[in-house]
């Protein structure tokens, strides 16, 4: 196989469908912790438990924020922390294709590997659950390295993991600044996903997972 050889993806609302799992654990505590108590909308705590999530800030902070808004008993600040840590997994959920987009990658005899940034053991127990872990030849998380995207060190080491070249390789995410441009910058063919098609600076934009096998094949005739 000439050309490419590896691809590299994001997990958060890239293979997995973070605002869906989201909002699936946070229907999961409003009922079994009886928030319902404290707060009679349940969408409302659905609301601001998927906002504060989709900001970069420790946990903690999220749950802070939570039991403050909605005055919550302080009592339930650990709790429903540890809940999240020990749980958060069990709701998580891919997107369609997942699993059929990656086999098919890997019977085609491409590397594949994992650039997410996030705590080391939430991002791992999301990926078991998703039943994806084993397809991976590499998984490159922030935490365990000290390093976060969009810094190209972290793509740096991630291909070299890999024994790949950038050129050699495309890049999925979903996050024009943290994905796209970085590995872009390094001579690596990009897909975004998403539904917007405004931008230009992908090589490739798509929000069907099954479609990725399409495309990248497409990069492959290119560049014979």
């Amino acid at each position: 196989m000439g050309g490419i050889d590896t691809v590299i993806f994001d997990l958060d609302q890239t293979l997995l469908n973070k605002d869906q799992s989201l909002i699936n654990f946070a229907k999961y505590q409003y009922a079994r912790f009886s928030l319902h108590q404290f707060i009679t909308e349940e969408n409302e705590f659905i609301e601001k438990f998927t906002e504060y999530n989709n900001i970069v800030m420790p946990k903690e902070d999220v749950y802070r924020k939570l039991i403050n808004i909605f005055n919550l008993e302080s009592t339930l600040y650990s709790v429903l922390l540890e809940d999240l840590n020990n749980n958060f997994h069990l709701y998580s959920i891919g997107f369609p294709g997942l699993n059929e987009m990656l086999c098919t990658l890997k019977q085609r005899g491409y590397k594949l590997g994992m650039i997410t940034n996030g705590r080391e053991f939430f991002q791992r127990n999301k990926m078991i659950s998703l039943g994806i872990m084993e397809l991976f030849d590499d998984i490159v998380i922030s935490e365990a390295v000290n390093l976060r995207k969009p810094d190209h060190a972290i793509f740096r080491l991630s291909l070299s993991n890999l024994n790949s070249l950038a050129e050699r390789s495309v890049f999925i995410g979903d996050n024009l600044k943290a994905d796209i441009v970085p590995s872009k910058e390094m001579g690596m063919r990009t897909i975004f996903k998403s539904k917007d098609i405004s931008s230009s600076y992908p090589d490739a934009t798509c929000d069907d997972l099954t479609e990725i096998p399409k495309i990248i094949n497409a990069f492959q005739k290119l560049s014979e």
